[in-house]
C-alpha cells in the first residue's frame, strides 16, 4: 500500500478511523505557500483538522512538517481553530507521548485495520490492483481451504519433522523501531533488491534458499517472500536502503545476503496472530524464541505458510 492510498481511505472514510468525530472532508492534496497539505477536515465543533499521513514508523520530520502547516493556515486565517493530527502504520511510545504533550494527536493505523477497512469499501490499493482483487472474504476461506488441505495430506501420510532435515526457507526479522521495513520494501528505488543481516546459521544459510520477512511489533508478521542469492559474506547495503535506519546504520563490516523479493505481501500480510491459530505452526522457531535475526523454517512449516501466502 502507498501512503496515497491510507491518505484516500481516511479522506473518504473518515468514520472508520476517528469514529464519533463527524469528521467531513474540506479538502485533500491541497497546496498553500508551495506546501501540500494531505488531509483538512471539519469536525462536529466547527475545528479545521490538519492531518498528515505517513506510511511505516512516524518520523521525526512530520513533526515540523505539520506544525509549519498549520502556522500556513494560521497566517491565512487566525479566527479558525486548527487541531493538528498525525497518522503512521507506527509511532513509539516515547514520540506520541511527546507529540501529545505538546498538542499533536496521534493516530497509530495498523496494516490489518487498513486492509480490512479497503476490503470493507471495495477500496482497491494502487500499488496492487491486480492482486487486490483476491484479498476478500472468498479468497480467504478459499487460502485456509488450501491451508487445511494440506494438513489433511500430511495426516494421512503421516509425515513427521526431520530434525536433521536440510533447510532450505528462512525467517529473516527486522524490527520497525530500528528500520522502517515498510518503507524500504516499498521503495521504488531500492527495487527488488534488499540486503539483510545474517547473525544466526551463517553456516546453513544459502544462495538459492527462500527468505520470509518477517516484521517483529504489534502487527508482526510476513511481509514479504524472497530468494536468497547469494552465500553470506560480509558487504554493505545501498545508500538507498540505508536511510531507512532509523537512528543510525549500523556497522558495514557485518555478514549479509542479498536477497530479491518475489513477492510483496504488504497489503495483506500474514500476520503472527493467523500463524499462531494453526496448531501445525505451534512449533515454528520465531514463535518459541522470537529473539533473533534469522530462523529456520521446516519443509513442513513451509508447505503450510505456503499456502496462506
Amino acid at each position: 500500500m502507498l501512503e496515497k492510498d491510507i491518505e484516500n481511505l481516511l479522506a473518504n472514510y473518515p468514520d472508520e478511523f476517528f469514529p464519533g468525530e463527524g469528521f467531513k472532508l474540506i479538502n485533500q492534496q491541497f497546496t498553500i505557500e508551495g506546501r501540500r497539505i494531505d488531509i483538512l477536515f471539519e469536525d462536529k465543533h466547527g475545528r479545521q483538522i490538519i492531518v498528515e499521513v505517513k506510511r511505516g514508523i512516524l518520523s521525526r520530520e512530520a513533526t515540523g512538517q505539520i506544525a509549519e502547516y498549520y502556522g500556513l493556515l494560521k497566517t491565512e486565517d487566525e479566527t479558525k481553530n486548527y487541531e493538528l493530527i498525525l497518522c503512521a502504520n507506527i509511532i513509539s511510545k516515547e514520540r506520541k507521548v511527546f507529540l501529545e504533550t505538546i498538542g499533536i494527536d496521534c493516530k497509530e493505523l495498523g496494516i490489518a485495520q487498513i486492509s480490512q477497512i479497503a476490503n470493507k469499501h471495495g477500496y482497491t490499493f494502487l500499488d496492487d490492483s491486480s492482486t487486490y482483487k483476491n484479498i476478500d472474504t472468498p479468497m480467504q476461506h478459499s487460502r485456509r481451504d488450501k491451508v487445511n488441505r494440506v494438513i489433511k495430506h500430511k495426516e494421512k501420510t503421516a509425515d513427521t519433522v526431520d530434525t536433521n532435515e536440510e533447510i532450505s526457507v528462512w525467517l529473516f526479522q527486522g524490527n520497525p523501531k530500528i528500520y522502517d521495513i515498510l518503507n524500504a520494501l516499498s521503495d521504488s528505488e531500492i527495487g527488488n533488491t534488499i540486503h539483510w543481516f545474517v547473525n544466526q546459521n551463517r553456516k546453513r544459510i544459502r544462495k538459492g534458499h527462500l527468505a520470509l520477512i518477517w516484521m517483529s511489533g504489534k502487527e508482526a508478521g510476513i511481509y514479504a517472500l524472497g530468494r536468497i542469492e547469494t552465500d553470506p559474506l560480509i558487504m554493505d547495503e545501498s545508500e538507498e536502503e540505508k536511510q531507512y535506519w532509523l537512528d543510525s546504520e549500523p556497522a558495514s563490516d557485518r555478514l549479509m545476503v542479498r536477497i530479491s523479493i518475489i513477492r510483496r505481501l504488504i497489503n495483506k500480510p500474514v500476520l503472527r496472530t493467523e500463524i499462531k491459530a494453526i496448531p501445525e505452526l505451534s512449533s515454528l522457531s520465531i514463535l518459541k524464541q522470537p529473539t533473533g535475526t534469522n530462523f529456520p523454517v521446516n519443509d513442513n512449516e513451509w508447505e503450510i505458510i505456503a499456502g496462506l501466502i
